[in-house]
Order: structure tokens, then C-alpha cells, then sequence
């Protein structure tokens, strides 16, 4: 398989710098398939959905749908993404689960959720550039498009709100990728090359990215922050607010979150998801 090796490579890189993403190339066992994990009544999708309560009291299915997509969204850019970005091969999920790992969050240590996937390489490389975002975009959304028509029917929330929620992680899995890669422009680009496609459901004139810059008595801090095209909803759940990146903030009050963000995070790496108002 050419580029074989670079595909194992970038997986290998991603499991080592996102512990919160499962991948594999291979052994199916344990394993469903896409169709079959998100299927009517699954027990794959209910248990998914059921592990949204963990992050908020007070939710319906609407709240627990927006929350699954962007759950969801945000590991299978990464996933997707890391491939891509190193090696220019669009993967395909082969297969899928939902399993525990433990986390570390504040020296602290705990079971916490995640998708693993089984992904499976084309035998070329499809390139960096138009040829492979539109074979990149072709893919994610094939991917996502009868996900969400299920979420839909099982929990009411929007097509077109769910899709946002998609461009969300996908853009925002893309930037902690180019940033830990040292390639943050070069990802950004590839990013909006693939969501801002004419006609797409991905397509958003909300979803940007924008660079936040502070003062300090040591200098300027500096930070890229994918702004959201869509809403968690986590605001309507109960002591739930407004994430800072939110698409329902006004621009400056976003401005101003983020840059009290930057300031509590000065010499800190984190990722562009840490500004939401719960964890990923």
C-alpha cells in the first residue's frame, strides 16, 4: 500500500498527542460497523447519547444531541485529520466503538468515554490540494450525512444545526492538529478549503478562525481560536453558560472571554476546545 508507513506513522502520532481519540489499523474484534453503531435504537447510539448527561444536569434530547455531534465531530476530525495533514490519505472508518480509557485532567485521574476507530487507508494518496478536499470533504460528510439523519428523527434537533456543530469540530480538530504539528496556517488553510466548499453542508460564514492577542507586563500573548458556527445548547441546561467561542455571543464579548482565557492559560498548551464551557 503506498504510504502505508506514513499512515501508521501519523496514527501513531495522534494516539501519542490525543489520548482522548482511539485508533487502530487493524483487528475488527470489538468493533461494529459505522451503519451499525448509528442504527435506529442501537445500543451503540443510546449509551452515546445516555453519556452526554455526564457533562450537564437538566438536559433533553435536544441538548444531548447537540452535545453527541460535537462529541463526535471533534475526535473523528482529529482522526481523519491527522491522516490526512501527514500523509495526504483520506482514511475510511472501517469500524467503530465506544469504550472507556483513563484520563488525567488536573492530576487527577478517571474513567471518561471515547470513540475508537478502525480505519482503514485508499491505496494512493489523493494530494493536498483541490483533488484532496474535495475527496476529504466527499468522505466526512458521506460519513456524517446519515448520523445525523438519525440523531434528527431521535432527538428533533435540527439538520442544519447539526451540521454546524460538525464544522465546529472538524475545524476546530484541525487547528490542534497543525498547532502541535508546528503547520498551524498550512491546517487552517486546509480546513476552510474543505468546510467553505460552495453548496456543502458543512459551508458557514459564521465558522472563522481568529487570532486573539493580549498584553502583558512580559509581552504579547498570542492564540488562533476557531469561533463556533454553531450551539451546544449547554447554556439551556441547569448553571449551564455560554461557551467562549459560542456563535450566539457578540463578537467582542467573545473577544474579551478569550482574551481573559489567554491570560489564564499564559504558558500552558492547550487545545482550541478548552474554551468551551465543558469538557470534550
Amino acid at each position: 500500500m503506498r504510504e502505508s508507513g506514513g499512515f501508521a506513522a501519523s496514527i501513531d502520532w495522534l494516539t501519542a498527542a490525543f489520548p482522548e481519540v482511539g485508533c487502530s489499523l487493524e483487528g475488527p474484534m470489538g468493533f461494529a460497523a459505522t451503519a451499525a453503531f448509528w442504527a435506529e435504537g442501537s445500543t451503540g447510539m443510546e449509551a452515546c447519547l445516555a453519556y452526554q448527561d455526564r457533562f450537564a444536569s437538566g438536559m433533553d434530547d435536544k441538548i444531548r444531541a447537540a452535545h453527541l455531534i460535537a462529541f463526535y465531530c471533534h475526535p473523528l476530525g482529529l482522526a481523519m485529520g491527522a491522516v490526512y495533514l501527514a500523509t495526504g490519505l483520506v482514511p475510511r472508518i472501517a469500524g467503530l466503538r465506544f469504550e472507556t480509557y483513563p484520563r488525567i485532567d488536573g492530576g487527577r485521574s478517571f474513567e471518561a468515554g471515547r470513540f475508537h476507530f478502525l480505519l482503514d487507508a485508499p491505496s494512493a494518496a489523493a494530494g493536498k490540494g483541490e483533488e484532496g478536499e474535495q475527496q476529504f470533504h466527499d468522505g466526512f460528510v458521506l460519513h456524517m450525512k446519515s448520523i445525523i439523519a438519525l440523531i434528527k428523527r431521535r432527538c428533533g434537533l435540527s439538520a442544519r444545526a447539526q451540521w454546524r456543530l460538525a464544522t465546529d469540530g472538524l475545524a476546530g480538530a484541525f487547528l490542534e492538529i497543525g498547532r502541535l504539528r508546528g503547520e498551524q496556517a498550512v491546517a487552517i488553510e486546509r480546513a476552510l478549503a474543505i468546510v467553505k466548499r460552495a453548496g456543502s453542508p458543512l459551508a458557514s460564514r459564521d465558522l472563522r478562525y481568529e487570532e486573539i492577542s493580549v498584553e502583558t507586563p512580559g509581552g504579547a500573548l498570542c492564540r488562533t481560536y476557531r469561533m463556533r458556527s454553531g450551539c451546544c445548547l449547554y447554556y439551556r441546561t441547569e448553571g449551564g453558560d455560554f461557551c467562549d467561542t459560542c456563535v450566539l455571543l457578540r463578537t467582542e464579548t467573545r473577544r474579551e472571554r478569550l482574551k481573559a482565557h489567554l491570560l489564564e492559560t499564559e504558558g500552558k498548551s492547550v487545545g482550541c476546545e478548552v474554551v468551551d464551557c465543558h469538557p470534550r
